[in-house]
């Protein structure tokens, strides 16, 4: 037998998971059984859990209820593979995440994985903690500087310093994830936090600190010496940005493919309330999909087209991360120039509750993990 945390009612994970014995799982025939060494936690799982029906069959989640067991990141050690899988074995060391909308999640003792989904092996000397830490942060960042930035995660020589990004909360698990990431892609790097946080985020590589506590954040970012930026990534919320988008994004003929404001979060602010991709629904914000729209038709209007200007916009995305092997495996040369993974605290297995009371609380800085076993 083995344990997991799990919730079956509304609200708050710091008071409504429990622990409960599980069988260890026997894998399918393409699936891998991983014992958790470690899992790391993050806001979407609260989201989740507060959630009505109708979203969560919207997201494909069961109805609250059945039980769930939350959690997308984890580090561990295959126990056992299925009959049909090649390329993994009993005893590999791997990490990654389990895209978790139907409560097969993380914060168990054992876990049946799809051996298709987005987990690799341990780079040697990566810890089980900081491996838990990385995968959806990472791929969250990498989504949106590469995949919707359309910057090269290794640029030519002679591109290196000439283009910058802007990073709203550089000082969370997502932002600091995000310096570490640019810097290594050759960006100069602008970043939001609070004043307690400015030596922190400059260690990690920011070039330059906005104290969204003490200063205009939209102002000081229009006048800095790296403006404007070929991304802005929103890991905070909210659209004060929004009106400055035609200044703060660049635009550049030489580089027409570059220039957007991605954010993680969406117009929303609340810690508790859904963020990403899923709030592009109209009856969300409506206002931030229609934004999402014009952003779309920036790249397929021609410029000549009477009317342009009214119907599209500068590029705008709110997203999710689309995570896939191919992007965890490019990990290990992150981590050659990655100054840290940010931890922010590190729970014991019986201490989930409170592991979720930090996250909660919003002043996590780097990421909360849950030693699952030692």
């Amino acid at each position: 037998m083995s344990t997991a945390w799990q919730y079956t009612t509304r609200g708050r994970l710091s008071t409504t998971i429990k622990q409960v014995s599980k069988p260890i799982p026997n894998p399918k025939a393409d699936e891998v059984v991983v014992k958790v060494k470690a899992a790391a936690l993050n806001p979407v799982e609260n989201q989740i859990a507060q959630s009505p029906d109708v979203l969560l069959n919207f997201m494909g989640a069961p109805p609250m209820g059945t039980p769930f067991v939350p959690c997308w990141d984890f580090s561990g050690i295959i126990h056992s593979v299925g009959a049909g899988v090649k390329d993994h074995s009993a005893g590999d060391e791997v990490f990654g995440m389990i895209p978790n909308m139907t409560g097969n999640g993380s914060l168990q003792e054992y876990v049946a994985v799809s051996a298709a989904a987005p987990f690799v092996k341990k780079p040697e000397g990566l810890s089980w903690t900081d491996a838990a830490a990385l995968p959806l942060a990472y791929g969250t960042v990498y989504t949106a500087l590469i995949n919707y930035g359309r910057l090269a995660f290794n640029p030519h020589p002679a591109d290196v310093g000439r283009r910058s990004v802007l990073i709203l909360g550089g000082s969370s698990g997502t932002g600091s994830m995000g310096i570490q990431l640019a810097k290594k892609m050759g960006l100069k790097v602008v970043t939001t936090c609070s004043g307690k946080n400015t030596d922190f985020v400059k260690k990690l590589g920011a070039d330059e600190v906005i104290d969204y506590t003490q200063e205009h954040v939209a102002q000081r970012a229009l006048h800095s010496q790296y403006a404007p930026y070929a991304v802005v990534l929103d890991c905070v919320g909210g659209t004060d940005l929004i009106p400055h988008l035609d200044h703060l994004i660049l635009n550049d003929p030489v580089a027409p493919q570059l220039g957007i404001y991605v954010t993680i979060v969406g117009d929303k602010t609340g810690r508790d309330a859904m963020g990403g991709a899923i709030t592009n629904q109209q009856y969300y914000y409506p206002s931030q999909a229609i934004r999402q729209l014009r952003g779309r038709l920036n790249d397929y209007l021609p410029s000549w087209l009477p009317g342009r200007s009214a119907l599209a916009s500068r590029r705008y995305a709110c997203i999710m991360l689309s995570p896939s092997k191919a992007m965890f495996e490019t990990i290990a040369e992150f981590m050659k120039t990655a100054k840290e993974v940010q931890i922010d605290s590190v729970h014991a297995y019986k201490d989930a509750p409170a592991a979720f009371t930090r996250i909660e609380s919003g002043r996590a800085r780097g990421k909360v993990v849950v030693e699952v076993s030692k």
